[in-house]
């Protein structure tokens, strides 16, 4: 007759084993549901840290304007061109029933313009009383910026002079891969004493 009195205990081992497995699965799914926590936070927090700036062609330069500055973007009604204005000011436009100047910042701030776009846009400007259509070649989409992650650069005018004229009006140069977007800031463009002598 066998001796069994010897015989390892291999039921007693298997629910030991599967104990301390399941030990460890209920400490690791905690750790692995507070990192998850941790992290949708953090995401959370970085989407709103993020500000959506309009982005749109003047010439061959992408500018682009924070949203808050922008009250609607569309295509280029019929402009009428009125007497006695800076040539920078094509004229007046209507906008759910608002008559509105057009300015051209190509022609106030002497940028090189491409003339191949059939139809032209607009950015509807506003910043407290003052608003007016920035005219613009094409809007491009938006840039979401954390301007704490997301340095911006320094213009800097002697690599691209014919920016020159516009430069006190960027807040910084942002690029991301073959893009270079220069982030206008509205309060410096909307308290322009050229711009508010003729609104």
């Amino acid at each position: 007759m066998a001796d069994l009195s010897h015989r390892p205990d291999t039921e007693g081992q298997e629910n030991s084993l599967q104990t301390l497995l399941a030990a460890i699965d209920r400490e690791t799914a905690q750790e692995l549901a507070l990192d998850a926590a941790l992290l949708k936070e953090r995401a959370s927090r970085n989407i709103r840290k993020k500000k959506p700036y309009i982005a749109f062609l003047l010439g061959n330069d992408e500018m682009a304007l924070a949203i808050d500055s922008i009250q609607e973007i569309g295509y280029l009604p019929a402009v009428t061109p009125l007497p006695n204005l800076p040539p920078w000011i094509r004229g007046i436009v209507q906008i759910r029933g608002e008559i509105l100047s057009v300015i051209d910042c190509c022609l106030l701030f002497g940028i090189r313009e491409e003339r191949y776009h059939l139809r032209r846009s607009y950015v509807l400007f506003q910043r407290q009383e003052l608003k007016f259509c920035l005219m613009a070649d094409r809007i491009t989409g938006v840039v979401n910026l954390d301007e704490q992650r997301d340095p911006l650069v320094a213009y800097e005018p002697e690599q691209r002079g014919h920016l020159a004229r516009l430069a006190p009006f960027f807040k910084g140069v942002y690029t991301m891969d073959d893009r270079t977007v220069h982030i206008l800031d509205g309060e410096r463009l909307g308290s322009s004493p050229l711009i508010r002598e003729w609104q």
